[in-house]
């Protein structure tokens, strides 16, 4: 009866491993960074505070970061026209955003 325990724990063990990590990994990824918050409160319109109140801090700061972009970044008809005003050759590539499904460390891995 013995080998049972002995065969069955390492099994159940790294199931329970797999599972808090994953765990982890979601409770992780809907973290807030303080500066992000900050930022969000200082710089905030009343569009950005009722998608706040709604539907919460995360999907706000996702708001307020896309429209940031899109006031940064230059749309193709400015880029082609800016080219062909300076008698430039057109540009073949223009700047996409980041891509939402990857997430950057905000610490150094300690091992």
């Amino acid at each position: 009866m013995s080998w049972l325990f002995a065969a069955f724990v390492p099994g159940l063990l790294m199931v329970v491993t797999f599972a808090l990590e994953r765990l982890e990994a979601r409770l992780d990824r809907d973290a807030l960074i303080a500066t992000d918050v900050v930022e969000f409160l200082e710089a905030a319109q009343p569009g950005d505070v009722s998608t706040l109140a709604r539907e919460g801090m995360p999907e706000a700061l996702d708001c307020f970061h896309r429209r940031r972009m899109e006031r940064i970044e230059p749309s193709m008809e400015a880029v082609m026209e800016a080219a062909n005003n300076h008698g430039v050759a057109a540009r073949t590539h223009v700047f996409t955003r980041p891509n939402p499904l990857f997430q950057p460390t905000r610490h150094a891995d300690p091992v």
